[in-house]
């Protein structure tokens, strides 16, 4: 037979959070215990009808003294705590199950679950791992008015701990304004334990984390500096290692909040030396120098932390948001010191990664199409063209995005209106006019292609106006933008052309030239173009 389990909670007015909470679980626990705390809604109820055992606990300011009555109640071989507004995804539910299933009977194990703490963006979803599972034995018991932990009762009994990959969901601190009741909910509890253990680091983390949420950063800096100079120990090791580089971070920032940047560089830089790989430490290193345009300085530090696998720690941090401002930051560095095509890249990636992203939306959609990536391209540039309607570039980006996955309507649209937008627009004038001539539409394409072409005479349009003006038996008109092709490929343009022959000849011989180059548009254009003037010339020689 398996381990059993039992879910503890301790609730107070939560009817608004706890059905969701308890259908997420209530099939996967033996038994559901909720110490209440004075409720005054439904809260009881919808625990009994979920089959919980209600216990009523009088509120006395003392989070672990009632998560410890809840445990009191318990009867499972192991215990779960959640609150109210914590969740099983349920794509997680199953993996929980497997995770039961395999419970050691002896040799028993406290377990760390991934919490994830979405936000109202969602890529600042923030994830760490929390002590949520310990075996029920004599002398565990939780700690700490507020901010209760389990932790150093188990570590004092010798419980070993383990990992596993199980998510739960904390929905309470998704909206700011959640944030700062809680926050300021606790204030008043931590400094009661404040004056209770004065030399707690863990309060002092948590009154500093309090103050800087209710903006009050010089007494957020004291108590971070008070906790730094409580762990200054240059020999700690793992996750206490983790804890005193995001303490030093934390400092770290509020100097720079508060204008104090130099204190700022110099206790980050520190932190950075301390553990080089940790991924928060070289981030707000890397912001502190973005902040004062030190492209140089960033680029290696940023070029560090695109490198380090951004895992999941004790310390809580938005994984995805540190990895999309890495690439923005990256691209901007690149950008600064005139490295164009590596900053593009970087833009590209940070938007794969925050799709909500859409400032560079241009650029990004123009380097995947160049990559020949259509579908990627789409999406960027459809986003950014609902951000910004009223851009001829983004728009004329697009269209070539569209033709490229055969919805030449859509790419002709974009296309006209870019030009509306900005007559003098040079891509959006060339791609229409190419769009028109890939259609066959000639007499529309000539006009587009003419007036790009008195901005800038590229091989693109030169090739197409040849085209154009043999197909349309013009060929007076073909011969100047011919003379302009070959002084842009390097030939000699004073050649003797007696025949269409002679001109076919020399149209076939530019379109290998170009095709060499790897022109190979300019080059089917060509040689379209010499194609026809053979047929030309013998339609003529048939007659005469």
């Amino acid at each position: 037979m398996g381990q059993s389990i039992s879910l503890c909670m301790i609730v107070r007015n939560e009817e608004q959070n706890l059905k969701e909470c308890l259908e997420s679980i209530h099939y996967l626990v033996d038994e559901i215990i909720v110490v209440d705390t004075g409720s005054e809604d439904r809260t009881p109820q919808i625990a009994r009808d979920f089959g919980a055992k209600i216990y009523s606990f009088k509120w006395i300011n003392d989070f672990a003294a009632a998560r410890n009555e809840s445990i009191r109640h318990a009867t499972g071989d192991y215990i779960l705590w959640l609150d109210a507004d914590d969740r099983i995804p349920p794509q997680e539910r199953e993996k929980f199950i497997r995770w039961k299933q395999e419970l050691p009977t002896s040799e028993k194990q406290a377990y760390w679950f991934i919490v994830e703490s979405p936000k109202e963006e969602e890529f600042l979803t923030e994830r760490c791992y929390q002590l949520r599972v310990f075996p029920r034995v004599e002398g565990v018991r939780f700690i700490r008015r507020v901010h209760e932990s389990i932790l150093e009762s188990v570590k004092a009994l010798g419980i070993p701990s383990s990992y596993c990959d199980v998510i739960i969901q904390h929905v309470g601190y998704a909206r700011k304004e959640d944030m700062h009741r809680k926050a300021n909910r606790n204030l008043r509890l931590l400094l009661t334990a404040l004056a209770e253990a004065p030399n707690d680091p863990t309060i002092h983390w948590h009154l500093s984390m309090t103050y800087n949420v209710i903006g009050e950063k010089e007494k957020s800096a004291y108590h971070a500096e008070t906790l730094v100079s409580l762990i200054s120990n240059n020999e700690l090791k793992g996750e206490e290692r983790q804890w005193q580089i995001a303490a030093m971070v934390h400092l770290g920032n509020l100097y720079a909040d508060l204008g104090r940047d130099g204190e700022a560089e110099r206790i980050l830089r520190r932190a950075v030396k301390l553990d080089p790989d940790n991924p928060i430490a070289c981030f707000f290193l890397a912001k502190l120098l973005m902040k004062r345009r030190a492209y140089s300085e960033a680029l290696p530090v940023l070029s560090r932390l695109k490198k380090i696998k951004t895992t999941v720690h004790q310390v809580p941090y938005p994984q995805r948001a540190v990895k999309f401002y890495c690439h923005l930051w990256l691209g901007n560095c690149y950008e600064a010191l005139g490295k164009r095509d590596k900053a593009v890249r970087e833009y590209a990636l940070a938007s794969e990664i925050n799709p909500n992203w859409a400032e560079r939306g241009a650029e990004i959609g123009e380097f995947y199409l160049r990559r020949g990536e259509g579908e990627k391209a789409l999406q960027v540039l459809e986003r950014a063209a609902h951000e910004d309607p009223f851009n001829p570039s983004v728009l004329s980006n697009l269209a070539l995005a569209y033709k490229r996955l055969g919805r030449i309507d859509e790419a002709e649209v974009c296309l006209r209106k870019a030009v509306q937008l900005d007559p003098e627009h040079f891509d959006a004038l060339a791609n229409l006019g190419h769009l028109l001539l890939l259609q066959g539409k000639l007499e529309e394409a000539t006009s587009p292609l003419r007036k790009a072409a008195l901005i800038r005479m590229d091989a693109d349009l030169a090739a197409a106006l040849i085209l154009i003006a043999i197909l349309q038996g013009r060929i007076e008109d073909a011969l100047p933008y011919t003379e302009r092709l070959m002084e842009a490929m390097g030939e000699k343009t004073k050649r003797t052309l007696d025949t269409l022959g002679d001109y076919a000849l020399l149209l076939e011989e530019l379109a290998m030239g170009l095709m060499s180059k790897g022109h190979l548009y300019e080059a089917y254009l060509l040689n379209i173009a010499s194609r026809h003037l053979l047929q030309q010339e013998a339609i003529l020689s048939s007659v005469d």
